[in-house]
């Protein structure tokens, strides 16, 4: 009798140890599973601009704001560049490319109600678009470049998403020229390679205070300024370092010489409100016929 009980204590014991293996193994299945997701939410942060500029020049110009971020969060920060806005819209709409991007107001708009992006800061005021000619060239109307050749941004930058509103007859089109940048549609209108160019209205001014040559045609409505958004997956303790350093960057030496070395001015608080309703100029961006610069 005192060995049976031996024999059944034993066995429970054996029992309950292999049920306790089992579990211990478990957990540590699950925890290895779920250690990269974790591990990687605490490494590299990726920051996207969108391609204004060729990738050099991109990485050029918003390194000062990648390192700036890094001195912030106190985490490392990689600059992620597109060599256009095809390869920019893409990613975008996969939605877990980079966890901050700034850039245009109908990308945000898009990305806040289909990722879930939140937008905290922005550039002052607002921006528009320029359709401009060679002076001597006596286009006074939009329609007159029907079956011209117009240099942009490629689709669907700001521009070429406004040139798509203003040509909304698909029998009655522009061909679009797409450049790298703003420096390259000029060039070309200059170089006589296109009929017209479709610049940021800013531009327009500096090139008829300084040098001259252009004519305006017609300029688009104004739309908020570039905004600075983070993904969802960004920690909430992240996104209030974020928030504050880039508001009062103004106030800091770190942020002066961050905002001194990109160019930009002082960051204005926004939220998403501020973009609605601008991701419709997506919506038939690519009824656009594109022909590639050489």
């Amino acid at each position: 009798m005192f060995n049976l009980t031996i024999n059944t204590m034993s066995r429970k014991a054996s029992e309950v140890s292999n049920i306790l293996l089992i579990v211990a193994f478990s957990i540590t299945i699950a925890f290895v599973t779920l250690l990269p997701k974790a591990a990687f939410a605490q490494e590299t942060l990726r920051l996207s601009i969108q391609p204004i500029q060729s990738e050099q020049r991109t990485r050029e110009i918003f390194q000062p704001m990648a390192d700036y971020i890094e001195h912030l969060t106190g985490r490392k920060v990689e600059l992620v560049t597109y060599p256009n806005f095809l390869s920019f819209w893409t990613d975008t709409q996969k939605g877990d490319k980079y966890d901050i991007v700034f850039d245009a107001a109908h990308f945000i708009d898009y990305r806040n109600k289909n990722h879930d992006f939140t937008t905290f800061a922005k550039q002052p005021g607002s921006v528009s678009i320029s359709l401009i000619v060679s002076e001597d060239a006596l286009v006074f109307e939009p329609e007159e470049l029907i079956g011209k050749k117009i240099s942009t941004l490629g689709p669907p930058s700001v521009a070429a998403v406004n040139i798509d509103e203003m040509y909304n007859n698909p029998v009655r089109q522009p061909t679009i020229v797409e450049a790298n940048n703003s420096q390259g549609v000029i060039k070309m209108l200059r170089d006589g390679n296109v009929d017209a160019g479709m610049i940021p209205t800013p531009l327009v001014s500096g090139i008829m205070a300084n040098e001259g040559g252009i004519s305006v045609v017609t300029t688009t409505e104004p739309i908020p300024s570039m905004g600075m958004s983070v993904s969802p997956n960004v920690t909430a303790d992240i996104r209030e370092k974020l928030v504050k350093g880039l508001l009062e960057a103004d106030k800091t030496p770190e942020g002066k010489k961050m905002l001194s070395e990109t160019k930009l001015n002082p960051f204005e608080k926004t939220s998403n409100k501020d973009f609605f309703g601008y991701a419709k100029l997506l919506d038939d961006f690519l009824n656009i016929q594109v022909v590639v610069n050489d």
